[in-house]
């Protein structure tokens, strides 16, 4: 195993100066795996050095050659896959075959889209001036790259999220400087490591290790255009607070307390199978993850049966079986934090129908756990619990389940259950959210084309697919005219004449009726040298419909 995980990760210590050292733990026996020097300031000054260099390259550098830079990406990441997923699996607990699903054949996914969809995205966008004064000038914008873009990843999917923002991020045209996750440095430098494998131009991925000094340094350099940050509310709101110093861009995904909502005319063994899954794939260690779950009262015993009957079936153990369904959690304080907020639950009167235990000595393993008589009142409803929990609660009409699932100060994901499009139509329409989803959960992250980020304390900007794409350039309006025209309508001399004339326009433009429009035109005719001189005649007569 050891060949396996290391061969994708080349730690050259000799050139990274450190006064501290990241330890890259195995949550399923709680050994080392790694001791990784920390970044120093040098380090990091290194990084955006190089970072800025590429730039003054790659983003003049053709699409083509970018497309191709993906192609190679995308081969080389079908030959890695199983290596990365035995890396995941081994630094951040995912079970091997859930790591290729979640991680590895999402990034290729989108590297595919990119290579085949991107380049139409970001073309240039014309477009005709609106106001009939400007109409001769030639319109369209441009989505220019902004410069460095700090990514700053997080420990629950180490792989695929700083992929996703790294892989955007290059396409677009602009250099990378990454932090990964100091609790999964392993795999943030197996991202380095393929990029060096294909002779990636040097510069434009530059990785470097450490704690949340490392990430503050990220965030406040004056050659950061814009920061892409996968975490926590805290930490988001705190990176929100340094960005504005130097008015930087900042793009915050930051968790969620997702709710499922399963009505009476829901198809129960897909609802019950969804959930298990949407509740516990990744230990319940997902942003967009099922942690809060409401249930019309006619159907709520039979799914109650039906999804214990499922969860008693998962099997829990070594994320590098295949026949795994459940790994460790991560780290050991988020499994004291799952702890805490089943405590409490219980102290206050919610009930444990499954699980609450750690089931092994050894490790971060925490089983899948269900409860109902839970209410708003408990943190496990109301706060982030980030770890393998479905509470359920009842509810009885649709307008009393929309008002629960938005009870909260997160809004990421969300979905219903339900064969009724019309009632499924309405839960679109009135639950505050960045996603939502019927009889699905969690999957649209893995969609290309699906734009992500939430509302609410669930962060601010998108990532993924064309809007995400937008988040990353400099959205530049163009305005070109080549006339011969000496002057124009709107400039210098200001005289009593431009006056009547700018006055009369508004009527004749933005008149409320035809006759007032009409009249406002006929003042126009003393004053047609004027308006023919700096407008021209022929594109006064070609937008003379917008006066009429």
């Amino acid at each position: 195993m050891a060949a396996n995980l290391f061969s994708l990760v080349d730690i050259n210590l000799d050139d990274r100066r450190s006064k501290g050292v990241i330890r890259s733990i195995n949550p399923s026996n709680e050994q080392i795996l790694a001791e990784i020097p920390e970044s120093d300031i040098e380090s990091v000054e290194r990084a955006f050095e190089g970072a800025e260099k590429a730039f003054k390259t790659w983003s003049k550098t053709a699409m083509s050659a970018r497309i191709e830079l993906l192609e190679k990406l995308k081969n080389l990441l079908l030959e890695k896959a199983e290596s990365m997923a035995e890396l995941i699996a081994s630094e951040q607990g995912k079970p091997i075959s859930e790591a290729i699903l979640v991680e590895i054949l999402p990034a290729i996914d989108a590297l595919d889209f990119y290579i085949n969809r991107g380049e139409k995205l970001i073309q240039t966008l014309k477009v005709r001036h609106w106001q009939v004064l400007f109409r001769e000038k030639k319109g369209y914008y441009r989505f220019d790259p902004l410069g460095i873009v700090a990514v700053i990843s997080p420990w629950n999917y180490p792989f695929v999220i700083p992929f996703l923002d790294v892989v955007a991020s290059l396409f677009v045209g602009n250099t990378v400087v990454l932090k990964p996750s100091s609790t999964t440095p392993l795999v943030g430098l197996a991202i380095a490591q393929l990029f060096k494998e294909f002779d990636a131009p040097e510069g434009i991925l530059n990785v470097v290790i450490g704690r949340s000094a490392v990430g503050e340094v990220l965030v406040k350099h004056p050659k950061t255009s814009a920061i892409l940050f996968t975490g926590s509310v805290e930490t988001g709101k705190r990176i929100m607070e340094m960005a504005a110093s130097g008015v930087k861009k900042v793009i915050l995904e930051l968790g969620g307390k997702d709710p499922a909502v399963v009505m009476a005319d829901a198809d129960l063994e897909r609802a019950a199978n969804g959930i298990v899954w949407g509740a516990f794939m990744n230990a319940g260690q997902t942003c967009a993850s099922i942690e809060r779950v409401y249930v019309h009262e006619d159907v709520f015993d039979k799914f109650l049966e039906l999804v214990i009957e499922k969860t008693k079936n998962l099997t829990i153990g070594d994320p590098l079986d295949a026949e795994t369904d459940i790994g460790p959690m991560t780290t050991a304080f988020q499994r004291k934090l799952v702890e805490s907020h089943l405590r409490e639950a219980v102290e206050s009167g919610a009930e444990v129908v499954l699980g609450g235990k750690r089931p092994f000595d050894k490790g971060y393993f925490f089983e899948p756990t269900i409860l109902t008589g839970v209410t708003h009142s408990m943190r496990i409803m109301r706060d982030e619990t980030f770890g393998p929990t479905m509470p359920i609660m009842k509810f009885r009409t649709l307008d009393e389940a929309i008002a629960l699932a938005n009870d909260t100060s997160y809004g990421l994901t969300a979905s219903i259950w339900t064969r009724d499009p019309n009632v499924a139509r309405k839960f679109v329409e009135n639950v505050d959210a960045g996603t939502i989803t019927v009889n699905d959960h969690v999957f649209s992250f893995g969609e290309p084309e699906g734009a992500w980020g939430g509302v609410k304390d669930s962060g601010v900007g998108r990532t993924h697919g064309r809007f995400g794409l937008l988040e990353l350039v400099n959205l530049k309006f163009v305005s070109e005219d080549f006339t011969r025209r000496k002057t124009q309508f709107w400039w210098y001399p200001y005289d009593s004449e431009l006056f009547k004339l700018a006055k009369t326009a508004g009527f004749a433009l933005y008149g409320k009726s035809f006759g007032v429009k009409i009249k406002a035109l006929t003042k126009f005719v003393p004053h047609l040298q004027r308006l023919i001189s700096t407008t021209g005649m022929w594109n006064l007569i070609k937008n003379f419909k917008r006066f009429v």
